[in-house]
C-alpha cells in the first residue's frame, strides 16, 4: 500500500506538476466511471489574480451561515493536503491516499496530469461528505482546466490579466473568452474584470448566462447585495476587498447572508502569502505570492497609500515562464530599492537571468542581488533601515522559501 509520500512521487513521476494538458474529456471520463452523485451547490472562481482570496472569502461565508462545505485552491505553498479543505480543515494523509486508490480504480489506462487526477481526488472527498456547498478554484483558465467538469450554481470571474499566455492566448480578450467557460446557460456570473468587459458580456451572451459587474453594486467600501438587501462595510478587511465583495455576491446569490453580522469576520480573513504580513527582527515582511504584473500593480498600489516612499524595499524572484518584463518596471515605480534573486529548480530563474532582464529593461543595475533567498536574508538586514517594510512578491515558490527560512519559524 502506497503512502502519500508514496502517491506524491509516484504521480510526478507519471506527469509533473507543471505539465498541463487542458481539456475535459479525458477527466471527464473518469468522473463518470466514479459514478458520484456530485454536489448540491457548487461556487467556481475563475480569473487571472485573487482566485484564492475569494475561495476563501466564501468559506468564511459559508461557515457563519452553518453550512458544510470544501475548498479546493491551487497551488499549494507547503504541502499538497492545503489545497483541499472541508469545513475549513486541510484533509488527512488517509483521506487523500484513500481519493488517489478510488481516482486510480477508475482510471482504466487514462492517462491523467497531476491537477487532474488531484482534481478528481478532491472530489471523490468532498462527494463522500456530503457537503452543502463546493468552493472551487479554477486552476487555469476557464473552458478546458478539469474544474470545469462541475457545473456551477453560481461562478466568479475575479479579474484578467496576461499570464500562461502559451495556454490561453496572447491577447486579454483571448484569455478572457477561455476564463468565461466557467458561465453556464442561466447561471449567475459576477466579474470584476472591466478592462474585458465587451469581451465578458459578449461570452455571456453566447452562453445565456447572466452577468453582473462588481462596480455596479460596489464603490470600493460599501456593497450592496442585491438579494438580501444588505449592505456591507468592507473598507476595513486584510484580503482584497474586490475578491471579497465578488464572494459575497456570490453566496449572496445563493442565499447564504442573511445579517451584517458577518462583516466581522470578513474583515478578519487573512490567506497566508496574499500580502501577509510578519513581524521579523523589529521589521515588517509582507509575503504575497503574485507572480505576474496585474498582481504586482494590485499589491504595490495597495501597499502604496500606508507605506512611506523611505520605506519601502522589495526582494524579488520569479520562475522562468513568468513574464519578468511587465513586473519589474511596476516595482521599480513603487521603490528603487529592488533586491533580485534566483530561484532554485528546473522551472527556476537565476539571480544572472534576473540582473540581465534588469539591465536590459533599466540600463543599470539594480540595488542588490542575491544567488537566493537565503542569502538575501542572511545579508540584507544590515542594510536595511529599522522602519523598512520589505516585501517578498514574485511566485509561489519564493513564498514557500521565505516561510520556511528559520526567521519565519
Amino acid at each position: 500500500m502506497r503512502t502519500l509520500s508514496d502517491w506524491e512521487c509516484h504521480l510526478e513521476t507519471l506527469s509533473p506538476p507543471s505539465h498541463i494538458e487542458l481539456g475535459l474529456d479525458r477527466v471527464g471520463a473518469v468522473w463518470s466511471r466514479l459514478k458520484r452523485s456530485g454536489p448540491s451547490q457548487v461556487v467556481t472562481v475563475a480569473g487571472t489574480n485573487g482566485k484564492g482570496s475569494t475561495v476563501e472569502t466564501a468559506g468564511v461565508i459559508a461557515d457563519h451561515a452553518g453550512l458544510t462545505y470544501g475548498q479546493y485552491t491551487s497551488p499549494h505553498i507547503h504541502r499538497i493536503h492545503e489545497r483541499i479543505r472541508i469545513n475549513g480543515q486541510t484533509v488527512s494523509d488517509d483521506q487523500l491516499v484513500h481519493a488517489f486508490e478510488t481516482v486510480e480504480a477508475a482510471q482504466s489506462g487514462v492517462f491523467l496530469t497531476y491537477f487532474e487526477f488531484l482534481t478528481l481526488a478532491c472530489f471523490v472527498l468532498f462527494d463522500e461528505a456530503e457537503l452543502d456547498l463546493w468552493i472551487l478554484e479554477i486552476g487555469l483558465g476557464g473552458r478546458l482546466d478539469a474544474v470545469n467538469i462541475i457545473d456551477p450554481d453560481v461562478s466568479v470571474i475575479t479579474s484578467i490579466g496576461l499570464d500562461h499566455q502559451a495556454y490561453l492566448g496572447d491577447s486579454l480578450e483571448a484569455i478572457a473568452c477561455e476564463k468565461a467557460g466557467v458561465m453556464r446557460q442561466g447561471v449567475q456570473t459576477f466579474s470584476a474584470a472591466s478592462n474585458v468587459r465587451e469581451t465578458l458580456n459578449n461570452e455571456a451572451e453566447r452562453y445565456d448566462a447572466s452577468l453582473s459587474w462588481l462596480d455596479e453594486s460596489f464603490d470600493g467600501c460599501k456593497l450592496n447585495l442585491p438579494r438580501s438587501g444588505l449592505q456591507l462595510d468592507l473598507s476595513d478587511g486584510q484580503l482584497p476587498n474586490h475578491s471579497v465583495a465578488l464572494a459575497c455576491l456570490a453566496m449572496d446569490a445563493l442565499g447564504h447572508i442573511t445579517s451584517r453580522s458577518i462583516e466581522t469576520r470578513l474583515n478578519q480573513a487573512t490567506v497566508t502569502g496574499r500580502m501577509s504580513r510578519h513581524m521579523l527582527c523589529g521589521r515588517q515582511f509582507i509575503l504575497d505570492v503574485g507572480h505576474n504584473a496585474l498582481a504586482c500593480e494590485f499589491v504595490t498600489q495597495s501597499l502604496d497609500a500606508v507605506i512611506p516612499h523611505s520605506d519601502r524595499v522589495v526582494i524579488f524572484g520569479a520562475l522562468a515562464d513568468k513574464d519578468v518584463d511587465a513586473m519589474l518596471p511596476i516595482l521599480r515605480a513603487y521603490t528603487d530599492r529592488i533586491v533580485l534573486v534566483g530561484i532554485d529548480g528546473s522551472r527556476g530563474r537565476s539571480v544572472d537571468v534576473l540582473r540581465a532582464s534588469w539591465l536590459s529593461l533599466f540600463g543599470q543595475t539594480c540595488w542588490r542581488s542575491f544567488a537566493t533567498l537565503s542569502d538575501a536574508m542572511r545579508e540584507l538586514p544590515s542594510e536595511l533601515n529599522v522602519d523598512d517594510q520589505i516585501l517578498v512578491i514574485g511566485s509561489f515558490v519564493l513564498v514557500a522559501d521565505a516561510l520556511r527560512h528559520d526567521l519565519f519559524n
